[in-house]
């Protein structure tokens, strides 16, 4: 018997929890039914809402000893199973009370033994779900740095940027891998950059256009050393830069570059109508995901092997802006992300369109933003 309650002691907390707000709901239910004489099923809504307090309270506090301070989400993901709980009992409801004519009393008591089950089950598992992505196993690292390029019809510019990638890890003598991923272009970028021989290459190569974001995941999931960079194709952000990333790596398992940070350095500017496109895209996602952080959209983002696995295992949308939600996600898991100031060089040739791509952006931060609000980034 012991053993069994301590194996279930949850279950038995959620049933104290159950009683307690089942007590909650009979006692305002009969107040507002047989004193204030309101209609039933009006009653039943109202004492319900209190019942719901109640149980989350509770629930949160001591049957799943819950520490966060996501109040608001996990309330409306509890509400959101107590109104379905609600509906399970509007319908036992008319069917024990008007069809078969059971006293409404009894009726709710036996209707609540059956809603019990489901409620537990829910908030076991979702509402105060304590699961997370399993953890990576530490590796031994032999090379230090993993960059991550994905690239699409890159043939004019891949060259420059390889060179400049191999020469700055062999002036610091620094192991590394340089992973190509070739998001299905149609000139000749792969066979180009297969005839330089690069020493530490790994090209990876897509079926299909698919876009950045999963050319990025594809790299990050083909990756297996210490810490995982990915940059353009393009060079914007020259590798030299890294010097300013690396120094806190050990302590922020997540290091991206910014554009808008004090003491950053755009040697070559967008055009006055791109920059302020950008610009307003950027406080739009400040206001609304990432409050903190100045400059999303840049790529030049370092992470820690464990760190990038995990968060990419997250990443969901299929779209450009994948960075809101891969920062997102490491913020969800409480990683801490720094923001450094770094030198950036506008390419005139960035296939960015302004006015489509950020149409696209409000879509996808609202898809973010719910799953943020319900917890699919834990």
């Amino acid at each position: 018997m012991i053993k069994l309650i301590k194996n279930n002691k949850k279950l038995i907390k959620f049933l104290f929890v159950w009683i307690s707000s089942t007590l909650v709901d009979l006692w305002f239910l009969y107040f507002f039914v047989e004193v204030l004489e309101i209609k039933l099923f009006i009653s039943i809504v109202l004492s319900f809402i209190l019942a719901v307090i109640n149980g989350f309270t509770w629930n949160k506090i001591w049957t799943f000893s819950d520490k966060s301070i996501r109040y608001k989400r996990q309330f409306t993901k509890f509400l959101f199973v107590s109104i379905g709980g609600l509906i399970l009992t509007l319908s036992f409801m008319f069917i024990f009370h008007v069809i078969f004519g059971i006293y409404y009393i009894l009726a709710k008591l036996i209707t609540s033994v059956i809603v019990v089950v489901w409620n537990f089950l829910w908030n076991k598992y979702w509402t105060f779900s304590l699961k997370n992505i399993t953890n990576i196993e530490k590796q031994n690292f032999h090379i230090k740095y993993s960059v991550i390029i994905p690239a699409y019809n890159e043939n004019e510019r891949i060259w420059n940027t390889l060179k400049q990638i191999t020469k700055y890890f062999q002036k610091w003598n620094t192991t590394y891998e340089i992973i190509l991923v070739d998001d299905g272009s149609i000139d000749s970028t792969v066979e180009f950059v297969r005839s330089l021989w690069i020493h530490n290459l790994l090209i990876v190569e897509n079926r299909k256009n698919k876009w950045k974001w999963y050319s990025v995941k594809q790299g990050v999931l083909a990756s297996q050393w210490k810490y995982i960079l990915f940059t353009d194709a393009d060079n914007s952000t020259p590798i030299e830069e890294l010097e300013n990333l690396k120094m806190y790596i050990e302590d922020y398992p997540i290091v991206i570059w910014s554009r808008y940070c004090n003491n950053a350095k755009v040697q070559i500017e967008q055009s006055w109508f791109r920059k302020k496109i950008w610009r307003i895209w950027n406080k739009i996602i400040q206001y609304f995901l990432l409050e903190w952080i100045a400059d999303t959209q840049c790529w030049f983002k370092l992470f820690q092997y464990n760190v990038a696995k995990k968060v990419f295992w997250l990443q969901k949308i299929n779209g450009f802006w994948f960075d809101m939600e891969i920062l997102l996600a490491g913020k969800s898991m409480w990683y801490a992300i720094k923001e450094v100031p770094v030198s950036w060089y506008n390419s005139e040739l960035s296939r960015v369109r302004p006015i489509r791509d950020s149409l696209k952006t409000f879509c996808e931060l609202i898809f973010i933003k719910i799953n943020y609000w319900f917890d699919w980034y834990k």
